[in-house]
């Protein structure tokens, strides 16, 4: 990194710094390097993302949310209206979400994109809004994930969760676990097997970084 002169190439070699010292559970010194490099780019969004990660890591949740924040509106300022959505209604979503503001969780999605859409009516059945239609279809693999969820909850297509649950990899994992958490719920609200979900529970990779995570897991750990 002494030998880099590029500030582009100096904020990858960091990034890629912080994520080793992640790795190795030294989260004090990854938060040092995150400090000097937003410090040295104050409008850089991803800079903002990484800060909220390791706030997140460190069960900040409240500072995480702000944080993301501040990195969709840094987004927003230099035109990146997409990068900006994607932090919405992914962990800004999640993290209002996980405190129970559902009001906010549904503010966060005005657009008809294909995930913002399933997100505002997942929002919507948790404020008890009725009277939205699931689509029949979509394209965005997330966005097919929580529609069957979606579904499942409306009383259809249960028989598909665990399936779904056991093909999901690793991509998305905040997603993942409150798919598994959820259509688990679900199955026993309706009388429902709840054999084989043993195997995702188990299989989930550590950390989920959401607020709900680690009670969640004891709870349905020791339960199967």
């Amino acid at each position: 990194m002494n030998a880099v002169t590029d500030p582009s190439e100096i904020r990858k070699l960091r990034r890629k710094e912080i994520r080793v010292l992640l790795q190795l559970g030294n989260h004090s010194a990854a938060g040092d390097v995150c400090r000097e490099l937003v410090s040295d780019n104050p409008s850089w969004p991803p800079g903002y993302s990484m800060m909220a990660d390791l706030a997140c890591h460190s069960g900040k949740w409240e500072e995480g949310e702000q944080l993301f924040e501040r990195a969709a509106a840094e987004h927003e300022t230099e035109g990146n209206i997409e990068a900006a959505l994607r932090l919405r209604i992914g962990p800004v979503y999640r993290l209002a979400e996980a405190k129970g503001d559902y009001e906010k969780c549904l503010s966060l999605c005005p657009g008809d994109g294909e995930l913002e859409s399933i997100l505002r009516i997942r929002a919507e059945r948790q404020l008890g809004i009725t009277g939205s239609t699931l689509p029949a279809g979509v394209q965005n693999c997330l966005a097919q994930q929580l529609l069957l969820l979606e579904s499942a909850w409306g009383g259809s297509q249960q028989q598909e969760l665990l399936k779904t649950a056991a093909q999901w990899s690793n991509t998305e994992p905040e997603w993942r676990w409150r798919f598994i958490i959820e259509s688990m719920d679900i199955l026993e609200r309706d009388g429902l097997d709840l054999n084989g979900w043993k195997k995702p529970v188990r299989s989930t990779v550590c950390p989920v970084l959401d607020p709900r995570f680690h009670k969640e897991w004891r709870n349905v750990f020791n339960d199967r």
